[in-house]
């Protein structure tokens, strides 16, 4: 406990209450102390018929207000069976994101602010808000790989025992690992008082998709390769870059559609790279 930072001479830290302290005692040093988690059923508050589905307030320890939050956050994204070293991988790329995302907002959330930290999740999306602003831009923290959590003793706990990241690492764990899956990187925004980490889990690819006849389902076409289909349909001359921006998936993900499609012969195209055009088989 010395070691970690949780005990200093004999008396507990901040971070170590935090992390261990009872909830009595957590109160008393910090009474705005709570974190949301909310399930809602629409992209909106007022989309569904009640403004949410579940709702769990935790005033427990960061310890254990991590494990009763994941349990629940496990079970809102599709873990597609993969065979890694012979075994089940349970613990694919994405979800790691999504874990990491957790982790962030309990190392580096302002616990002495009135804000509370909150994990929303919508039909479309998980935000992850966090009391407190970044220490600098993200682009600096990405570039640099930059590390001064708010919660020094918190984030040191957590590494410990394995489920954080150092603080420029962990933003690029998040990174990849949720558009190596979906295909879109998360959205990092903010102001002087609060960031803001999104996690898109549908996007207009998914509205496209189900536009589509039932046809390109059956030959292995996937939701994606369909918005792409529909885009081509509509526009024969559109750039990857505006494929890009209307479906929200990066120009590399887009090229590499293409060609699968090029490939199994339901696009084809007419004329060079730059003035010529897109055509779909029919």
């Amino acid at each position: 406990m010395h070691k970690l930072g949780v005990l200093i001479d004999g008396k507990v830290t901040y971070g170590g209450l935090l992390v261990f302290g009872p909830e009595e005692l957590l109160f008393k040093v910090f009474p705005n102390y709570r974190i949301d988690y909310l399930e809602i059923p629409g992209t909106t508050y007022s989309d569904g018929p009640t403004r949410y589905t579940f709702r769990l307030s935790s005033e427990k320890n960061l310890f254990g207000t991590f494990f009763d939050i994941y349990e629940h956050l496990v079970k809102k994204v599709e873990i597609p069976f993969h065979v890694k070293k012979g075994f089940r991988d349970d613990d694919p790329s994405h979800l790691q994101a999504l874990r990491e995302g957790l982790v962030n907002l309990i190392i580096h959330s302002d616990y002495f602010c009135k804000a509370n930290p909150r994990i929303r999740v919508f039909t479309d999306r998980i935000e992850f808000f966090n009391p407190g602003a970044l220490p600098k831009k993200i682009e600096d923290i990405l570039k640099e790989d930059f590390s001064l959590p708010r919660n020094p003793v918190v984030a040191k706990i957590f590494r410990f025992i394995r489920l954080a990241e150092n603080m420029g690492s962990g933003f690029h764990k998040m990174i990849d690992g949720w558009s190596d899956h979906y295909e879109v990187k998360p959205t990092i925004e903010g102001d002087f008082d609060y960031y803001k980490i999104t996690f898109q889990t549908e996007t207009k690819i998914k509205e496209l998709g189900e536009k589509w006849s039932e046809k390109w389902s059956e030959k292995g076409v996937t939701v994606r390769q369909m918005g792409i289909l529909e885009l081509l349909l509509n526009n024969p001359r559109i750039s990857r870059r505006e494929i890009s921006e209307r479906l929200g998936i990066n120009q590399s993900a887009v090229q590499k559609h293409l060609i699968t499609l090029k490939t199994n012969e339901f696009i084809i195209r007419v004329g060079p790279a730059k003035g010529g055009h897109w055509e779909v088989v029919d």
